[in-house]
C-alpha cells in the first residue's frame, strides 16, 4: 500500500491534502479527468478490477488494486487519504462507505446510489467526518435546482423532476446508451420508487405506474418513476406532491412490461445446460454486449407548480444536451455526472461542508458557481416562469 503524502493542486494553489478515488469505472474515469485536468488534484486511484487499474496507469494516474469492501484494506485507505472521492456500484457502496466513516476517513465525496445517505449521519457526527452524497446529476444537480425552484416560489404544490439518459437518436437499440452501470440500470426498473402524492407518502413501481408526458419544447415520453429523491422528500417537506420520473421515448415502457411479464427481471436462479444463472442476469449481459457506448442525448427538466405574489405560477429548470452537441468521446449522461462529482470534490477540499452528511440541496447556495463551470464546458440551463394573474 502506498503510504507517502501526496499533494493535491487547486488551480495553482497547494495544498496538503491527500485525495483518493475508489473505483476507476465509467463515472469514475470522467471524474478523475476532471479533477486532475481542470483542477490540477493528484490523484490516487483504487479499483478491485486490474484492467481498470492498469487503464488508469496508462492515463497518468497512480493506481492500486485493492479491495475496498475490505474492511482492513478500507481503514488503510481512510488512514492514508484526507479526501476519499467514492463512484462505486450500488451493490457495494453503502458497505464501503459505512467502512470508512467507521475507520475515520475526513471527508468522502460519494457518488454512488445509497437507499437512505441519511444513515451515514449518525455515524459520521460521531467519528468527526464529513460525507457528501448523492454527489452527481440526479440526484445531486437536480436537488440544488429543485431546492432553487423551491425558493422563487411562495409556495410549491407541486414539483416533478423529469431525467434520463437515452440515445439521441430515438431509433436506436432500446433507445438507450451504456452511459453508466448496466446492472444498475436494470436495477432502477425493479426498484420502488418513493415519492409524496397529495401529502401521502408513496411507493411507486417503475413499469406499472408510469405514464406518459408531454415536455415543452422536448416532446412525448414514457415517464418511470424512480427512486432519486431520497434526501428531497426530507428537505422538501413542506411539497405536497413530489415526484421523481425517469424518461425515455415512447414505447419503451410497453417492452418492459412484455420483458416483465417474461421474467427477465427474475433474480432467482434457472438451470439451463447444467448451470444455475438468473434471467436477470442474462438480460443485463446482453445489455452490456448490445447497447452502445456512444451517442446519448441527456435531458434534465425541473418543474414546479404553486404561488407567487398571490397568482398561480410555474416555474421549469431544462437542460437538453447531446454528446455531440459537446464534441466528447465519452457519453454525455457520464460526463455529466463526473462534472457534479469533480466540483463538489473541489468545495469540499476548499473547506466547505459540516460534520455528518452533507445533502445536495446544501449546496444550493453555490448554484450559480456550479452553473458558470458547466457554462464553460457548453452546458446551459434555461429557465421558464409562467403566471396567471
Amino acid at each position: 500500500m502506498h503510504t507517502s503524502k501526496k499533494l493535491v493542486q487547486i488551480k495553482g494553489d497547494r495544498h496538503s491534502l491527500n485525495a483518493c478515488l475508489i473505483g476507476y469505472g465509467r463515472v469514475g474515469k470522467v471524474t478523475a479527468s476532471i479533477l486532475t485536468r481542470d483542477y490540477n488534484v493528484d490523484l490516487l486511484v483504487f479499483d478491485a478490477s486490474g484492467h481498470r487499474v492498469e487503464e488508469a496507469r496508462e492515463r497518468g494516474l497512480e493506481a492500486r488494486l485493492a479491495d475496498v469492501s475490505n474492511p482492513s484494506v478500507a481503514a488503510r485507505i481512510a488512514a492514508e487519504c484526507d479526501i476519499v472521492v467514492a463512484a462505486l456500484p450500488s451493490r457495494i457502496a453503502e458497505r464501503v462507505v459505512s467502512r470508512l466513516i467507521e475507520a475515520g476517513a475526513n471527508v468522502i465525496v460519494d457518488v454512488s446510489y445509497v437507499a437512505d445517505p441519511m444513515i451515514f449521519h449518525r455515524p459520521a457526527v460521531e467519528h468527526g467526518v464529513k460525507v457528501f452524497v448523492d454527489a452527481g446529476l440526479a440526484p445531486g444537480f437536480s436537488n440544488m435546482l429543485a431546492k432553487r425552484v423551491e425558493s422563487r416560489l411562495d409556495r410549491v404544490d407541486k414539483l416533478f423532476i423529469y431525467v434520463g439518459g437515452i440515445s439521441a437518436d430515438k431509433d436506436d437499440f432500446l433507445g438507450l446508451v451504456a452511459s453508466w452501470a448496466v446492472d444498475d440500470l436494470v436495477e432502477e426498473y425493479t426498484r420502488k420508487a418513493r415519492a409524496r402524492i397529495a401529502g401521502e407518502e408513496k411507493l411507486l413501481d417503475p413499469i406499472w405506474d408510469a405514464v406518459r408526458i408531454e415536455l415543452p419544447g422536448l416532446g412525448q415520453f414514457d415517464a418511470l418513476p424512480t427512486d432519486g429523491l431520497r434526501t428531497l422528500l426530507r428537505s422538501l417537506a413542506r411539497v405536497p406532491t413530489l415526484v421523481e420520473y425517469t424518461i425515455r421515448y415512447p414505447g419503451h415502457v410497453e417492452l418492459l412490461r412484455s420483458l416483465h411479464r417474461l421474467g427477465m427481471f427474475d433474480n432467482k436462479p434457472h438451470v439451463v445446460a447444467g448451470c444455475a444463472i438468473s434471467p436477470r442476469d442474462v438480460f443485463v449481459r446482453l445489455l452490456e454486449d448490445h447497447l452502445p457506448r456512444n451517442g446519448d442525448r441527456v435531458i434534465l427538466h425541473i418543474e414546479a407548480e404553486g404561488e407567487k405574489n398571490g397568482y398561480w405560477a410555474k416555474l421549469s429548470y431544462t437542460l437538453d444536451v447531446t454528446q455531440e452537441d459537446l464534441e466528447i468521446d465519452v457519453p454525455v449522461l457520464t460526463y455529466l455526472t463526473g462534472l457534479v462529482h469533480a466540483w463538489t470534490t473541489i468545495q469540499a477540499m476548499k473547506g466547505y461542508g459540516h460534520p455528518g452528511v452533507n445533502v445536495p440541496e446544501e449546496l444550493a447556495q453555490k448554484l450559480e458557481e456550479l452553473e458558470k463551470f458547466l457554462h464553460s464546458k457548453g452546458i446551459y440551463i434555461h429557465k421558464r416562469y409562467c403566471y396567471e394573474y
